[in-house]
């Protein structure tokens, strides 16, 4: 570390203990407190099948592309006979560095997709499953979806058109491989979007579009798995984060989770929000709304209810917030505890052991790309050889 850093250390010193000694001084503490019911959750032992997935993906990068992994893994814990792997799958291959500054996004997206499937093909094989636990949440990715792709009309409605030619099939019929389909598709895809671009718009070249076709149909992909996830499980699924950064419950100048950290700090969990429009939001310059507009072939996806809590499962465990992509009534307080009661009955530290053997088994690490690397026989240079 260079020294001009040791010193602003010093300097910043005060004032950033300052900060975080102020953190609960700031807070509306009335309107936490009347909003969070305190709760002991006493069951301990697990009478219910429980199932979890996680995903993971790395990346190394050289000169010309990335080479990258992603995995996806479901763990499924039934009582008296222990925990099993179940519904794994994984890829490995190129991207070129050209695509630097939206690799995670790619990236991400082809997890989340594995990580839909995994968890599709679990439920269809173990129906006896009583809830599956995803890490994160499902709204936010409908949320975050992007549209921002400049395509030709007539390539567009292919798109939209084969999207549920191909999945809807393909997800019914179950036993399907895990896989990223639009990797799998790749030539056939480029192959019909180039007569489209011959017949009616000669002028577009579709290596100028390329990119932009395969990550829209990527979206489409993502969101008919989610389409079929909510249309066939949505009664099993729990959404759990753990570092979420909304603000929707209290409106502090922290996060919702940072708010109840600071000032509550036995078990039990906050009243039930209800988020029933789920439209992509588009704003201006001045994150003004200009626009809400549904989702591209699943418009249903935009009225599906999710109802939102937090909750903290033990004293002083980790603050959570629970997504549930169903209608639960805010005044169903039995529903709520007897959720919350089963996955108290899962957790360590106030934690479902299940999701963290998940994330545990799936996680790439940075030894492991190097190995991977290794078996490619891939000598290549980073363009950050003379650093090392």
């Amino acid at each position: 570390m260079l020294e001009p850093l040791y010193e602003k250390t010093i300097q910043k010193k005060k004032s950033i203990k300052k900060y975080f000694d102020e953190i609960q001084d700031n807070i509306d503490m009335e309107k936490v407190k009347k909003s969070y019911h305190e709760q002991e959750f006493t069951k301990e032992n697990q009478d219910k099948i429980f199932a979890a997935i996680d995903g993971s993906f790395n990346k190394t990068k050289f000169m010309a592309c990335f080479i990258y992994a992603i995995e996806s893994q479901t763990i499924i814990s039934i009582p008296d006979k222990g925990i099993k792997k179940e519904s794994s799958s994984g890829d490995i291959d190129m991207v070129s560095t050209i695509r630097s500054r939206t690799i995670d996004s790619i990236l991400s997206q082809h997890m989340n997709i594995l990580e839909l499937k995994s968890t599709i093909d679990t439920l269809q094989k173990y129906p006896k499953i009583d809830y599956m636990l995803l890490d994160g949440s499902i709204r936010g990715t409908l949320m975050n979806y992007s549209t921002n792709y400049e395509l030709p009309p007539l390539v567009t409605r292919y798109l939209n058109t084969k999207i549920k030619q191909i999945m809807h099939p393909i997800l019914e019929k179950g036993s399907f491989p895990i896989e990223v389909t639009t990797n799998t598709l790749t030539d056939e895809i480029l192959y019909e979007v180039r007569l489209i671009l011959k017949k009616d718009s000669p002028e577009i070249d579709i290596n100028e579009i390329r990119p932009e076709v395969l990550r829209y149909f990527e979206g489409l992909e993502q969101l008919s798995c989610i389409n079929y996830l909510l249309e066939h499980y949505k009664e099993k699924i729990i959404c759990i984060s753990k570092t979420s950064s909304t603000k929707d419950f209290f409106n502090e100048n922290i996060p919702d989770a940072a708010v109840l950290e600071y000032t509550c700090e036995n078990p039990g969990y906050t009243y039930l929000d209800h988020k029933e429009d789920n439209r992509l939001v588009r704003y201006d310059s001045e994150n003004e709304i200009i626009r809400r507009t549904n989702y591209p072939v699943y418009p249903e996806l935009s009225d599906n209810t999710f109802t939102i809590f937090f909750t903290r499962l033990d004293k002083r465990s980790n603050v959570l917030k629970i997504e549930i992509p169903y209608k639960i009534d805010k005044n169903d307080t039995e529903k709520v505890e007897e959720i919350l009661n089963d996955l108290h009955s899962t957790c360590i530290n106030g934690y479902p052991y299940i999701l963290k053997k998940a994330h545990d088994e799936v996680i790439i690490k940075n030894t492991d790309m190097n190995n991977i690397i290794n078996k490619l026989e891939v000598f290549e240079k980073t363009g950050r050889d003379m650093l090392k």
